[in-house]
C-alpha cells in the first residue's frame, strides 16, 4: 500500500473527536470578530475519516473527495516535486541559498497561498509535505472544520463563510479566483522572467479547460443539470470560460500594476517569449507571416487579456464599458515600445478598480443563454488579421477553442468551425530553457 496513503488516513483521536463533536452553537454562529484571524491548518489527514471525506465512493461522489484527490489529482505531488531535478537546478541557476521545499517563495503555490514556512500549524507540522491539499484551496479550515458538515452551515452566506476562514468555491469566479492565484500570479507569488529563465515553466492559463481537466472530486452534475441543482446550468462550459476570462485578467493587471510599481522593470515574463528566444534567420517564419499592425521590435504584450476583450462585450453595464476602454489604455501604453513602469501602473491599478467592480456578483449578471462559438471565431479572425499570432496568443486561443467545443457539445449545437490552418498549428509553443543552453555551449565551443 503506498505509504502517503497510510500515513493521512490515520487520523489522530482528538481530531477526529473535534470534527465530529457538535460544536457550541456560540463557536458555530461566530463572526469575524469571534475567531482566530490568523490562518490556522488542520491538515488534509483531517478530511481523511471513512465517515468524512474518505469513504471510497465512485468518482464525483459527495464522500470520495480526499480519495479521488490523494489518488488521481496532480495537486496532491505538488511539494513533492520541490525535490526533483528540475527544481534542484533551478535552485542552483538563481544561486539560491535554501532548497526548494525551504524557499517560501516555491511554497506558496506548492502548499499554500496562506503558509508561513517560518512556523508549521501545531495541529499539523507536516502540513506542507500534503502538496496543494483540501485547505489550499477551500481555506484554513481550524474555523470551520468542526461544524461545515452541519446543516446550519449550508445556510450561511459565501460571506459569512469566508469570514470563518472558508473560501468559495460554489461560484464560478470564486473557483477561478482561487485558481488564478498561482496559475496566474499575485503579488508577492509570481513566476517572473527570472524563475522561468532558471528552468521554471512558462505559466499558461485558461480556466475552462483547466477546470475541465480536473478529476472531479465534487458532484459535477451540480454544475450542469438545472433539475438537480440551483446552480447548475447546461451551459456551464460557456459560462467558465467568460468567467474564466474576466477573473484572468483582473489577475494579470493586478500583477501588472505590481511589477510595474515595485519591481525590476520591465519584467519580460509579461511578454511573449518567443519575442526574443527564436532562431535567428532570415527570412524567418516570423518574417513570412507578418506584423500585422504591430510594430516590429515591439514585444507582444498581454497574452492573459488576448481574448477578454470578447468576454467583456458579453456584459452589460456602464462598468463593462469602462473596463473596455480602460484595457485599451493599457494596451496602447504597453504596445508603445518600452512603456514607462509609473503610466503602466497607473493605467494596470484604473483597470484593477473598474474590473473589480465588473466581478462583484458575476455569475449573477451573465447573460441568460450563452453561445459564443461563433463569436470566438471571428473575433479571432478579426485579430489574427490586425495582430500577426504569437505563440502565448495561440495558447489562449487553442485552449478557449477547447472549452467551446465542449459547451457545444453539453448544449447539442453546432460547434465552432475548425481553427484556420495558421492558428491550429501557429508557432512553436515550448520554450525549453535546457536545449537553449545547450546550444549556446555548443557554439561557444565551435568558436573556440
Amino acid at each position: 500500500m503506498n505509504p502517503r496513503l497510510l500515513l493521512l488516513a490515520i487520523v489522530p483521536l482528538g481530531i477526529a473527536f473535534a470534527l465530529l463533536r457538535e460544536p457550541d452553537s456560540s463557536v458555530a454562529d461566530a463572526g469575524p470578530t469571534k475567531v482566530s484571524r490568523t490562518p490556522q491548518f488542520l491538515g488534509a489527514g483531517s478530511c481523511s475519516a471513512s465517515a468524512c471525506h474518505n469513504a471510497n465512493f465512485a468518482k464525483g461522489h459527495t464522500g470520495s473527495e480526499y480519495t479521488l484527490w490523494i489518488t488521481r489529482d496532480p495537486h496532491a505531488k505538488a511539494y513533492e516535486t520541490l525535490f526533483g531535478e528540475r527544481s534542484l537546478l533551478m535552485q542552483k541557476n538563481l544561486r539560491s541559498p535554501m532548497s526548494a521545499h525551504e524557499d517560501p517563495r516555491c511554497l506558496k503555490c506548492h502548499v499554500a497561498p496562506d503558509y508561513d514556512v517560518k512556523q508549521a500549524p501545531p495541529v499539523a507540522p507536516y502540513f506542507k509535505t500534503d502538496g496543494v491539499s483540501c485547505e489550499s484551496c477551500h481555506g484554513p479550515a481550524k474555523n470551520w472544520a468542526a461544524f461545515h458538515h452541519l446543516a446550519s452551515w449550508q445556510l450561511k452566506t459565501p460571506a459569512q463563510k469566508k469570514s470563518l476562514g472558508m473560501k468559495d468555491t460554489q461560484s464560478l469566479a470564486g473557483r477561478a479566483q482561487v485558481c488564478v492565484t498561482c496559475h496566474v500570479g499575485a503579488p508577492g507569488m509570481e513566476v517572473d522572467h527570472d524563475l522561468i529563465a532558471a528552468g521554471h515553466p512558462r505559466l499558461h492559463f485558461e480556466f475552462a479547460a483547466f477546470h475541465d481537466a480536473m478529476p472531479r472530486h465534487w458532484p459535477d452534475f451540480k454544475d450542469r443539470d438545472a433539475t438537480k441543482s440551483a446552480r447548475g446550468r447546461p451551459d456551464f462550459e460557456a459560462r467558465a470560460w467568460l468567467v474564466g476570462q474576466l477573473v484572468t485578467a483582473h489577475a494579470a493587471l493586478e500583477l501588472l500594476a505590481d511589477r510595474a510599481a515595485e519591481k525590476p522593470w520591465p519584467e519580460f515574463a509579461e511578454y511573449d517569449c518567443a519575442a526574443c528566444h527564436h532562431d535567428l534567420q532570415s527570412p524567418s517564419a516570423r518574417q513570412k507571416s507578418g506584423y500585422g499592425k504591430r510594430k516590429p521590435g515591439v514585444l507582444p504584450w498581454g497574452h492573459y487579456l488576448a481574448l477578454s476583450p470578447l468576454a467583456i462585450e458579453t456584459l452589460a453595464g456602464e462598468d463593462a464599458q469602462a473596463l473596455r476602454d480602460q484595457l485599451r489604455a493599457v494596451q496602447k501604453i504597453m504596445d508603445a515600445g518600452n512603456p514607462r513602469r509609473d503610466g503602466v501602473a497607473d493605467a494596470a491599478r484604473r483597470a484593477t478598480v473598474i474590473s473589480r467592480t465588473v466581478l462583484r456578483d458575476l455569475d449573477q449578471r451573465l447573460p441568460h443563454s450563452l453561445s459564443l462559438q461563433a463569436r470566438l471565431q471571428t473575433f479571432v479572425e478579426a485579430r489574427g488579421a490586425d495582430l500577426a499570432p504569437t505563440a502565448d496568443w495561440l495558447t489562449q486561443v487553442q485552449l478557449s477553442h477547447a472549452a467551446l467545443r465542449k459547451a457545444a457539445r453539453d448544449l447539442r449545437s453546432p460547434g465552432p468551425a475548425e481553427l484556420p490552418k495558421a492558428i491550429r498549428e501557429g508557432l512553436p509553443l515550448h520554450f525549453d530553457p535546457q536545449a537553449i543552453k545547450q546550444r549556446l555551449l555548443s557554439n561557444s565551443k565551435k568558436g573556440s
